[in-house]
């Protein structure tokens, strides 16, 4: 049986941008309702397991981390923290991150849903995108027991590889190869109470497995999730040796290859070093982590050279602190830094859909190219640009005029 439903701002993706979106449409008091895919909130910061959650602090060598926006970012921040217990980390180059307890961030997800009477629609499989004259009229979904018809005002994609854009044959921004996928499992009972030690240990053991052929090249991309190493549990995050293209069945590969990776990585390790002598497999996250997808055209394109030269915009909805941070398939991490003690901005246009007037986008498939959203797609900055899409929808769908709106998102976060 199909049902027809009313909403003013419908927000695609529970992940920290769609979280963002839908508790700021609900705050200037629209009607929303949030789609799902998975049985649980928090997107890839859930169920890959991310870890911590970057760009939230100014690039900068000074401490304390020193948050480079507020608003809905930091009190998220600083209730996510509150709850898991846990502080700002930071390294030699300045990179400030807050490491995170996963079921925690569930948990803040839905108390902010809660708080703010938003409906979640989970297992949500989007059918089909319908649009008349430049707007979406209506957006087809099947759920676990029904089929749901939406016609919706406005529409927020958050779900991190346009899936809107896609359904509707919208004009997209693509690439031949994304950024190399990730998957990150939990170790237990570890003999190694030192976290930076441990990653010598480890980065050691690996080389010298891979000089030998004992492993494969790929396992060269071996990292601890930073400030994981707690109870005698460490994550690691591990590269996975297959191309993200999106192709048909290319995700399927990924999640083969990646469950066999971790096994095969678990095992040299427990058989070969000492501080893992002792070790299993206490679990393995639910999806590898693709970084980078699809990302819908907007009304200004974000570049490499706006983030390195650390541009500001007249329209600006976000702060953007975090460098390019590009994952090779074949190779470690590379960073591309800007200036210290400064940072870049995102327009309000790099949210709005070129060609559909009531489609606005957060999160990693804002309108940026693939060396810019290797910056911008970071939780700190998601939240930013999911609550200014969700002002930005609700101002839309409720007839403000859409200059105040922006004034206010930059009053509120900037």
């Amino acid at each position: 049986m199909e049902l027809i439903q009313h909403t003013d701002v419908l927000v695609v993706g529970g992940g920290a941008a769609g979280i963002a979106a839908a508790v700021a449409a609900a705050e200037q008091g629209a009607e929303v309702t949030l789609l799902e895919r998975n049985a649980f909130l928090g997107g890839k910061a859930t169920a890959a397991e991310v870890g911590t959650v970057c760009g939230l602090y100014a690039y900068s060598r000074s401490v304390p981390s020193q948050y480079i926006t507020k608003g809905f970012a930091k009190e998220f921040a600083e209730e996510l923290q509150k709850k898991s217990g846990t502080v700002p980390l930071h390294n030699n180059e300045g990179l400030h991150y807050l490491p995170y307890n996963i079921e925690i961030f569930k948990q803040v997800c839905q108390q902010y849903l809660a708080h703010n009477h938003i409906p979640v629609h989970f297992n949500t499989v989007l059918d089909k995108v319908n649009i008349t004259n430049g707007n979406i009229t209506s957006v087809l979904i099947n759920t676990s027991n029904s089929i749901i018809e939406y016609l919706p005002k406005t529409v927020i994609d958050c779900s991190g590889d346009a899936v809107i854009s896609r359904s509707a044959m919208l004009s997209l921004i693509e690439s031949e190869e994304y950024q190399a996928a990730a998957q990150i499992f939990t170790l237990q009972n570890i003999y190694e109470e030192n976290e930076a030690r441990l990653g010598m240990i480890l980065m050691k053991a690996l080389r010298s497995a891979i000089d030998e052929k004992k492993l494969a090249d790929h396992f060269d991309r071996v990292y601890i999730v930073q400030g994981s190493l707690q109870h005698n549990k460490v994550s690691l995050k591990l590269g996975i040796p297959v191309r993200v293209t999106y192709q048909p069945g290319n995700l399927e590969e990924i999640n083969r290859s990646a469950r066999e990776s971790v096994q095969v990585l678990a095992d040299f390790l427990i058989n070969n070093v000492p501080a893992f002598s002792k070790a299993s497999i206490e679990h393995i996250a639910p999806e590898p982590g693709i970084r980078v997808g699809m990302r819908t055209k907007g009304k200004y394109v974000l570049t490499e050279q706006d983030i390195l030269n650390c541009r500001k915009f007249p329209d600006a909805i976000a702060n953007g602190s975090w460098p390019i941070e590009e994952w090779e398939q074949h190779k470690r991490v590379k960073m591309r830094y800007f200036n210290p003690d400064d940072h870049y901005q995102v327009p309000a246009r790099c949210i709005q859909a070129e060609t559909i007037q009531n489609l606005l986008m957060a999160g990693r498939n804002i309108s940026a190219t693939d060396a810019a959203i290797a910056s911008a797609r970071v939780m700190g900055t998601c939240l930013q640009t999911g609550y200014a899409a969700g002002c930005m929808a609700a101002g839309q769908a409720l007839g403000i005029a859409e200059q105040d709106v922006i004034k206010s998102v930059q009053n509120r976060q900037l």
